[in-house]
């Protein structure tokens, strides 16, 4: 595991696995990183990210952490890289959950906790390699919770208990 761009840039990069750049005060990825055409995991978390490049696409992606950043809109380009095994992008503001989620058909880990998202795209039904969705800290009412527990049978899905929100 790499800890900062400068330690990653001092080797081949095809040699960079594992980098993690989290709590560097980052506002955008540091365009070096486009270098690691093998990077497997990435963590991004803890910074004042608010977009991801278009060059944000690397094909042996697994692991990518985007937790605690700046997002508003959830990055599509994520879902151009289709190796993703574990995403994390808890404690976002994402409001939305597009249907090309459906693209990351290898995706086992899926953490969205403390999103302000109020539903959930159809897409998520294809995801039949998902086996934990976190959903910690957003009040869907018990209707919500029984019909995607019933959608995402194969799925662990944490919830928060359900609100009674209408009243």
């Amino acid at each position: 595991m790499f800890d900062g761009i400068e330690e990653a840039m001092s080797v081949h990069p095809d040699s960079v696995y594992r980098l993690d750049l989290s709590k560097q005060k980052l506002t955008q990825v540091p365009k070096e990183i486009q270098n690691f055409k093998n990077l497997r995991e990435l963590n991004l978390s803890k910074n004042k990210l608010e977009s991801l490049p278009g060059f944000f696409i690397f094909n042996d992606l697994r692991i990518l952490n985007l937790t605690k950043n700046k997002f508003t809109k959830y990055p599509e380009v994520i879902n151009k890289n289709t190796g993703i095994r574990n995403l994390f992008l808890g404690k976002n503001s994402i409001d939305y959950i597009p249907e090309s989620i459906g693209n990351l058909q290898n995706l086992i880990v899926l953490d969205l906790w403390y999103n302000p998202i109020s539903d959930l795209p159809e897409a998520m039904e294809s995801l039949r390699n998902l086996r934990s969705l976190d959903l910690s800290g957003l009040n869907f009412d018990d209707d919500f919770q029984r019909k995607w527990n019933a959608k995402l049978h194969w799925v662990k899905i944490e919830f928060e208990s359900a609100c009674d929100c209408a009243n």
